[in-house]
């Protein structure tokens, strides 16, 4: 069971590093703008429990996707 979660781990790193690299997002990131694509307009709130993360982790990469254009 270890070893197989370990290649799970490592298979998610390996997709991020791609995303990162051929597309300049994160997969959370990614994530999220696939959920607001969704919906018209979401809440912070909405979209933390949508998504499964803190609101902290959210306003932090929300503030990325901000900086860069991609939602307002």
């Amino acid at each position: 069971m270890l070893i197989s979660l370990r290649r799970l781990i490592r298979a998610i790193s390996l997709h991020s590093r791609y995303l990162s690299k051929h597309f300049g997002l994160t997969g959370p990131q990614l994530f999220i703008l696939r959920e607001l694509s969704k919906v018209e307009e979401m809440s912070l709130k909405e979209m933390a429990m949508s998504v499964s993360l803190s609101q902290a982790t959210l306003t932090g990469i929300t503030n990325r996707l901000e900086k860069r254009g991609l939602i307002t």
